[in-house]
């Protein structure tokens, strides 16, 4: 079995435009749904949101793991941090469907708004922690920019949650503009060429340390007095 490299880099960028797509599209819908009140688009947006999560592993199997289990199994041993992105699938795809399920019933709040807002803000915590998913040279921009990324979904999240409270027009727009950055920030992400790259370490040995003759020291055993 031969693992690819590149691979992870191919399917990285794939799932982080996969992911951006997908907000692009439902900021758009929330966007358009604040002057209009059909609701079809925003279906149309949950539908998408919900097949990105498939999409998303799809990538994983397709590109590290060669449409075959077993090797995608072993290229998450290799690199295990890359489990991240099938939480992320499971994550973006239980949103979508969450969304999905409230539309379809024509219902505007209830405990499938909650669980689609609960679990985009786990999306959004999530990247706060990928920048230890890649080696160190790329450390820095990807935690920077993924810090970028979580924080604009989370204030997307909590600007939701307040118009729920409160149903401020402001709210509404304030919801899906900075889903559309979000959006935006993942379809122009691209990982560095040496993001996933084997590293090579060189063990030296240490040099040879002459042997220090140790002397046998005799003792003497000296009675004690008085016997």
């Amino acid at each position: 079995m031969t693992i690819d490299y590149g691979d992870f880099t191919r399917a990285s960028n794939l799932i982080h435009w996969l992911q951006g797509g997908a907000l692009l599209l439902l900021g758009a819908a929330e966007a358009y749904a604040v002057q209009n009140k059909g609701r079809k688009i925003v279906l149309a947006a949950s539908i998408v949101l919900a097949a990105s999560g498939a999409a998303m592993f799809a990538a994983v199997l397709a590109l590290p793991g060669g449409w075959s289990l077993a090797q995608m199994y072993a290229s998450l041993e290799i690199r295990p941090a890359f489990y991240l992105f099938i939480a992320f699938a499971c994550l973006y795809g239980a949103a979508g469907l969450c969304l999905l399920t409230q539309e379809a019933l024509g219902r505007s709040g209830g405990v499938w708004r909650a669980l689609f807002l609960a679990f985009l803000a786990f999306s959004g915590a999530l990247y706060f922690t990928l920048a230890w998913r890649v080696n160190e040279e790329a450390w820095r921009q990807v935690l920077v920019l993924h810090s970028a990324i979580g924080a604009t979904l989370l204030l997307a999240v909590a600007a939701k949650s307040a118009d729920i409270f409160f149903s401020r027009r402001a709210l509404q727009l304030s919801w899906a503009v900075l889903l559309l950055i979000t959006g935006l920030q993942l379809v122009s992400y691209k990982e560095t060429d040496g993001a996933f790259a084997p590293r090579l370490v060189t063990f030296e040995s240490a040099p040879d340390v002459p042997a220090v003759p140790v002397k046998n020291v005799k003792t003497t055993d000296k009675k004690r007095p008085g016997n």
